[in-house]
């Protein structure tokens, strides 16, 4: 990468650290419109940011799944679209060493992520549709009950490929529980 470009990549990835560290932690204040409900999240939550990934270049499906290969307890993924097949078989690998797996998916995706589902039951791992809502949108993993994948990505192959993204991968207990409080809840509702 030509080192003006790579300046220029380097920056915005502090711009957005920044910002992420700053809502995070609630140094932008507590406007609802920026912020949102806080009822799950406390005000000076912090988070050690492990990696912060931008698509186009690829790369970041790599990263998600070397998170899902460190995996040793608990993988909960929640997901719109869910077509990358690296991902996947990260997912099925994580089943088969004996760590709890569960992934939620929009219901109203179900034919665009069919592949992935099919992959989910051939190995009985356990998924859900959630249909609650207009879509559900999220696109978050929480690894051994620390780890948040997090961001615009969703886990498809054209998210790598073709689509301008970012993933953020962050270590924080606080901000884990809040995000798989905020996926059981959504469980709660889904169907198998």
């Amino acid at each position: 990468m030509p080192y003006t470009l790579r300046k220029v990549v380097s920056f915005v990835a502090l711009a957005v650290l920044l910002v992420v560290a700053e809502l995070l932690t609630g140094v932008l204040g507590t406007s609802d419109s920026l912020a949102g409900p806080r009822s799950a999240v406390s005000k000076g939550m912090s988070a050690e940011v492990m990696g912060v990934y931008f698509t186009p270049p690829t790369g970041a499906a790599g990263a998600i799944v070397e998170a899902i290969e460190s995996a040793q307890q608990e993988v909960v993924v929640q997901a719109y679209g869910f077509t990358h097949n690296g991902i996947a078989q990260a997912i099925l690998r994580a089943q088969k060493r004996g760590v709890s797996v569960r992934v939620l998916m929009d219901e109203k995706s179900r034919t665009t992520n069919q592949y992935v589902i099919d992959l989910l039951i051939g190995d009985s791992v356990p998924y859900r549709l959630d249909g609650k809502h207009a879509i559900a949108h999220n696109k978050v993993m929480v690894i051994d009950t620390q780890i948040v994948v997090t961001g615009s990505y969703n886990f498809t192959n054209a998210a790598e490929t073709r689509n301008a993204e970012n993933v953020l991968i962050l270590r924080s207990v606080e901000l884990a529980r809040a995000y798989r409080e905020n996926f059981e809840q959504h469980w709660a509702h889904a169907r198998p």
